[in-house]
Order: structure tokens, then sequence, then C-alpha cells
């Protein structure tokens, strides 16, 4: 892949928001950095971006919009039902499976976050 403007500002954003942004808040942040990138373009990138390994697409809770991750390292997802945030969790790998070659492993939890749980009030 060719390394062009809008490519580095993708990556730019994506190492500087570890939030897990969608498309559309890459293009908006984008734009600000890059006046010239349309929203077609951001959505051409990442989807070569997924497909070279250098992003990761995650859909939680069966969402429509993707959202990326610059780290494709083996690690898990977690979601606060209370904040939407999504937190990048190290979990221990390998996965070994025998009789199975594993590929991919995606990783999925859900609940509260160390912010959201001090706020809960116990009953």
């Amino acid at each position: 892949m060719r390394i062009t403007k809008q490519r580095e500002v993708i990556l730019k954003i994506l190492a500087e928001r570890r939030d897990h942004p969608t498309a559309f808040e890459i293009y908006e942040h984008a734009k600000n950095l890059f006046p010239e990138i349309s929203l077609s373009t951001v959505y051409r990138t990442l989807k070569e971006m997924v497909e070279r390994g250098e992003v990761i697409e995650i859909r939680m809770d069966g969402e429509t919009k993707a959202r990326y991750d610059i780290n494709t390292g083996n690690h898990a997802h977690f979601r606060c039902r209370n904040c939407g945030r999504i937190f990048d969790i190290e979990i221990l790998f390998p996965l070994k499976l025998i009789g199975f070659k594993v590929e991919k492993v995606e990783v999925y939890i859900y609940g509260l976050c160390d912010e959201c749980a001090k706020k809960e009030v116990v009953a």
C-alpha cells in the first residue's frame, strides 16, 4: 500500500485515539487535519488497512457501524454497559486447541468500567 497523506492522517488518528472510533468519527477528525479528504477515501483506506492486517475492525453487540483499532496484537475488548466506552484488555495467548489451527480470536467482554463501577450504588 502506498504511503499517502490520507493514510498517514488516518494512522495518526488511530494512534492518538484509543477509543476505537468509527469511520465517520475518523473522517470528522481527519478533515480538520486534511480538509481535502473524503468520507469514501476514509472507508476505502480503512478497508485496505484491515485487509493488510494493519488495523482491526470490531463490531460489538451486533453494531452495524464498525470500529477500528490500531492494536493488531491478540487482545480482548471490554465495553462498559454504562458509558459505552470500549477498552483493550490484555489476555493470555496463545490459545491452543487440539486438532485445530487457530487463526483469529475475537473476545468481547461486557460489564462496568472501573470509573462507572465506582459510581454504581450497591443496594
